[in-house]
């Protein structure tokens, strides 16, 4: 069984490579604004409350879901203000002991084709920023942080490819990956 981490900047394509990684394989998509919206529509962004709920949701979906044996899994997810900058250290060390497989990427590229992929206008479908002066203004106050990357973590510039190329250029990563493991 293999979980794919897909981590980066709002608009990188994380959520476009997840589902086209999905087509070319057997993967379930766990998509973070599943959990983030439900927790969102109960506790105030950034409160207590819903940092706790949100990391420990995911915690246990992912790690349930490897224990239950559900199949592969990509799980998407974005840095914020209210996210633990160790939370995928915390994720790896909750997958170590399960016995899977765990491929992490770090979805980047270049600034002005960010901003062009943040004002797409499937984006609003899970309340993600689509504005790009919003992104701009919140990325500026320091909204979305880099999070610690687990060791053996991949990095894979999305810059210039079309959604094709960037699935293609992650599933080459993935198998790389496993066949190393």
């Amino acid at each position: 069984m293999r979980v794919v981490i897909l981590c980066g900047l709002p608009g990188v394509g994380k959520l476009t490579v997840a589902n086209g990684l999905a087509r070319l394989g057997d993967y379930r998509v766990f998509h973070n604004h599943l959990v983030f919206d439900a927790v969102e529509a109960l506790f105030p962004f950034g409160s207590a409350t819903f940092v706790e709920l949100r990391e420990r949701l995911w915690l246990e979906l992912l790690s349930r879901a490897v224990r239950e044996r559900v199949g592969n899994i990509i799980f998407t997810i974005a840095g914020d203000r209210a996210l633990r900058s160790d939370f995928l250290i915390t994720l790896a060390s909750a997958l170590s002991p399960l016995d899977v497989e765990v491929c992490w990427i770090e979805l980047v590229c270049g600034i002005e084709e960010l901003e062009e992929r943040i004002a797409s206008a499937d984006r609003s479908r899970f309340g993600k920023v689509t504005s790009v002066e919003s992104f701009r203004q919140l990325n500026a106050a320091g909204a979305f942080p880099r999070v610690i990357l687990p060791p053996g973590a991949i990095t894979v510039d999305t810059s210039g490819l079309s959604s094709e190329e960037s699935v293609a250029a992650v599933n080459a990563q993935v198998n790389q990956a496993k066949r190393a493991a």
